[in-house]
């Protein structure tokens, strides 16, 4: 392209453009940059600031912290872990059976029945006992300087004892002079399930229930956090009282 110049004091310059000429120059670098950051745009090389309200969410501020220096565990973070295997830290043991209900009438003040006054019911079950825990009551401390994660079980674990009426098969002998009552069959199986449950508790269903819960809570953790130790505190014993930060000697 040929270009004119003009000679001032010995020096050759450009002549100096006009006022449309200089708006025309200016536009068309204008949309030039324009042109360009719209490219980057389309193909993601480049995202303004607040295109993505994201990025200044606290999420996406630990997202980079973990990009730049490892892991950043807080308090939240572990407990949404531990919300997502809730199920799994539930223990259950099942527990089936068969209970005979055998009822006579008596004569009057005395304990001897009455021949043909007999009854017989048979109950043939099976039922479910969980224990769980309350994550809302479980307290969580990480000390990141030291890479300990620090936690506290409720002291009281919360109790199901599942006997389905699906799962009951009831078989009677009734009475013409002694008839079956309604109430007897399920009087008969809260009976079984508090003695289920009795046994089951005597029988240490709740420490399996704290041991399983541990096993599960420090596997899942130290799958995902390598390098933390998993401490699991005493009844009554609060995090804060032994998680405060490492001091130089």
């Amino acid at each position: 392209m040929r270009r004119d110049y003009e000679y001032v004091n010995g020096q050759r310059v450009r002549p100096r453009r006009s006022f449309l000429g200089r708006l025309f120059h200016g536009a068309s670098i204008m949309l030039t940059i324009v042109g360009a950051i719209a490219l980057l745009i389309v193909f993601g090389v480049w995202k303004p600031f607040g295109s993505n309200s994201d990025k200044t969410s606290r999420e996406a501020i630990i997202a980079e912290e973990e990009k730049f220096h490892g892991i950043v565990l807080t308090n939240e973070n572990v407990m949404a872990q531990l919300s997502e295997i809730s199920e799994l830290m539930t223990y259950s043991e099942s527990y089936a059976g068969t209970a005979n209900v055998v009822d006579s009438l008596q004569i009057p003040y005395t304990d001897v029945d009455i021949w043909g006054t007999q009854h017989k019911i048979e109950i043939v079950y099976s039922g479910t006992i969980k224990i769980g825990y309350d994550l809302n009551q479980m307290k969580t401390v990480v000390n990141n300087q030291r890479k300990e994660i620090y936690i506290s079980i409720p002291e009281d674990p919360i109790i199901d004892n599942n006997l389905p009426q699906e799962n009951v098969t009831v078989l009677q002998d009734n009475n013409l002079f002694n008839p079956i009552r309604a109430d007897e069959v399920n009087v008969r199986l809260t009976e079984i399930k508090a003695q289920w449950l009795e046994t089951s508790i005597a029988n240490g269903i709740c420490d399996k229930a704290k041991t399983h819960l541990k096993e599960i809570v420090t596997e899942t953790l130290t799958k995902m956090h390598s390098d933390y130790k998993v401490i699991f505190l005493d009844q009554g014993q609060k995090p804060t009282q032994v998680a405060q930060p490492a001091t130089a000697a």
